[in-house]
């Protein structure tokens, strides 16, 4: 696990292996990998930030 940490080409692997398990290795499913991931983490904080506004909006 520790090895993951310090290796960002594991780290890539791993992300790819995540969100396309199906896919090959190569350039372009890792970087499909690397944009899903950007991308539900800016969902993520956006949803998170909509949900703060209303708890405190009341709406």
């Amino acid at each position: 696990m520790a090895a993951i940490r310090t290796n960002a080409l594991e780290q890539y692997l791993a992300l790819r292996r995540y969100y396309l398990p199906h896919e090959a290795d190569d350039e372009e499913s890792i970087a499909r990998a690397l944009w899903l991931d950007e991308y539900f983490a800016q969902t993520r904080a956006s949803k998170t930030a909509e949900g703060i506004a209303i708890a405190f909006n009341g709406n």
